[in-house]
């Protein structure tokens, strides 16, 4: 009998000691739970290790939009971001670093003037665009911006993509590293404006029309990149590969450009210092020919080339070819035979030496300059530069069609470009004389100096034209739009120009001593232009003797008699009065 009850004992105890087991479960099951909703605190020792002391982690869209600020570092833990799941998608009262920008179908995410902000993914990160109108990523204003490390694309859906994926515009000291760019983004980059923005071990592929487009942009580098499997299908004529217009110092180092289907692997127009090193280029179907060069062309180096049977360097009748480190021209053969190798690339040559600068008791600097260049690099406000004498022949600028500066810039016009300067005050550009100091604009549609929302601007003591060349000029000589406060002083303003002075909503302009002359079709054509006068100026010699002054709109005067508004007649320095208009 007591053995029995031993037993029976014993089965409680057993079953006892197992409810209590039971009962205990649920807290060791539970300990792991948290832990598991707590995934991110093995994160967060760790990045004290990799990077700066106040990195912030997210793991949401809107945790990331919270997050934008300057100088801020932002890690995204592993997953997909679809922008358009933010709260605040498509809001447009938005106050902060970022506003949603409306496109078709949806919203793009624009970061603005935003200084040393960091994207940095961990683990495998997409950030995903829905709408097929909207850029995925899209910066403007900002610098020392740099992104680690993630996929940027449109999220998988039918129909084709209209937008890019990433764009830069007006952005200083970009860095994008081992990042991919990814279709059906239209564009993988696209750069307006930039300056030193860099692609390391990035890849572009899939995207509907093209790698890279740049516009007035300096110092753009892909190194160690994969441009691959970009350009539309068969049923489309395709795309460029590469698009640069008007930059300085665009480089390709060591990139893999591969199955592409584009008219031109790059096109080049009227950039500086263009490079393609170290590039292998095979495995594409190519439409048209590799490169498309205008105005300059480009250093290639190192590079190898597998083109197919009927693919060819050079559109037909081209007369600008590649060159190589001797600046020897490269004909198809020298590019076929190219030996393939590694390339180093140290990056632009430093800024020419600026001219030396004066600074003046009374505030502002002055400024001494000889050449084309120097006096290009002198422009900024509150400045006299003092020109020395000769000839400056504006076509000449090492920049020339480039990127220009804060102050001045490029327009493009149908045969060339218009010096542009803008939102400048208090500049004065002196020569030593008008008939010991000439400005000469080459191309017949460009005029020679255009301003635009500039005030207090002083132009004496030199000539400026177009230079003596066959065909039929249609630029101005001196353009004037909104501004204030222009003086024209013992200047020479010549044809083949069509228009002397061309001005429009402009005010406080005054010419003295002035000479405008041989011009195609007028001497001075002014819309809107308020408290306007000519003193000892002569107007004369024009085609067909239109020594005009077109008047429209706005109050001017010649020697202190009022002009009616109309078309009025100059003749031997004295005012005839309106004639007939003519426009």
């Amino acid at each position: 009998m007591l053995p029995l009850l031993l037993l029976l004992a014993l089965l409680l105890s057993a079953c006892g000691a197992g409810e209590t087991a039971a009962q205990s479960a649920p807290e060791s099951t539970e300990e792991p739970a948290q832990e598991g909703t707590a995934e991110p605190a093995p994160e967060s020792t760790e990045a004290p290790e990799e990077l700066p002391e106040g990195a912030v982690a997210v793991s949401t869209v809107d945790e990331l939009l919270a997050a934008i600020a300057p100088n801020t570092t932002v890690v995204l833990r592993e997953g997909d971001y679809d922008l358009s799941t933010a709260a605040d998608y498509g809001q447009e009262d938005l106050k902060g670093y970022y506003i949603w920008s409306l496109v078709p179908g949806g919203c793009t995410l624009c970061i603005q003037n935003v200084d040393g902000l960091r994207l940095l993914g961990q683990g495998e990160v997409s950030l995903l665009a829905r709408p097929r109108y909207a850029e995925v990523l899209s910066f403007s204003g900002c610098a020392d911006l740099r992104l680690e490390g993630l996929n940027l694309g449109h999220t998988q859906e039918p129909g084709i993509c209209a937008a890019g994926v990433l764009s830069c515009s007006f952005c200083d000291n970009v860095s994008v590293e081992a990042c991919r760019l990814f279709g059906c983004g239209s564009v993988g980059l696209t750069a307006s404006n930039c300056r030193t923005l860099i692609l390391q071990n990035c890849r572009i592929d899939g995207c509907s029309s093209g790698a890279v487009e740049a516009y007035g942009s300096r110092d753009l580098r892909l190194v160690d990149c994969e441009l691959c499997d970009n350009g539309q299908g068969k049923e489309s004529a395709g795309y460029e590969l590469i698009t640069a217009d008007r930059c300085r110092d665009l480089a390709l180092v060591n990139c893999e450009i591969s199955g592409n289907r584009v008219q031109h692997i790059l096109h080049s127009s009227w950039c500086d210092r263009t490079s393609l090193l170290g590039c292998k280029v095979e495995g594409n179907r190519i439409l048209d020919a590799v490169f498309q060069f205008e105005g300059k062309s480009a250093l290639v180096d190192r590079c190898g080339f597998s083109l197919r049977s009927q693919e060819r360097y050079y559109p037909a009748g081209s007369s600008l070819f590649a060159r190589n480190g001797d600046g020897e021209e490269l004909i198809s053969f020298d590019l076929d035979h190219m030996e393939w190798g590694e390339a180093e690339y140290a990056g632009p040559p430093a800024e020419d030496a600026r001219p030396e600068r004066t600074e003046l008791t009374e505030g502002g600097s002055e400024v001494h300059v000889s050449t084309v260049d120097e006096l290009l690099a002198a422009i900024a406000p509150d400045t006299v530069i003092y020109l020395e004498p000769g000839v400056y022949a504006l076509s000449e600028a090492s920049d020339y069609g480039g990127s220009g500066s804060d102050w001045y810039s490029w327009e493009e016009d149908y045969d060339g470009y218009s010096l542009t300067i803008q939102n400048v005050k208090n500049l004065s550009i002196v020569g030593a004389g008008k008939d010991d100091t000439v400005l000469l604009a080459e191309p017949r549609y460009a005029c020679v100096l255009r301003f635009r929302e500039c005030e207090s601007i002083l132009l004496s003591g030199f000539t400026a034209g177009h230079s003596e060349a066959p065909g039929y000029c249609t630029g101005n000589v001196l353009d004037l739009y909104t501004c204030t406060g222009v003086t024209v002083s013992d200047c020479g303003l010549f044809g083949c120009g069509v228009i002397g002075v061309y001005a429009v909503n402009c005010e406080d302009l005054q010419l003295r001593q002035t000479e405008i002359y041989e011009c195609a079709y007028a001497g001075a054509d002014l819309t809107t232009c308020w408290n306007v006068f000519f003193e000892g100026c002569s107007i004369h010699d024009c085609d067909e003797g239109r020594n005009y002054i077109f008047l429209r709109g706005g109050d001017c005067s010649w020697d202190g008699e009022p002009l009616q508004e109309g078309c009025i007649l100059i003749e031997d320095g004295r005012c005839l009065g309106a004639v007939d208009p003519v426009w």
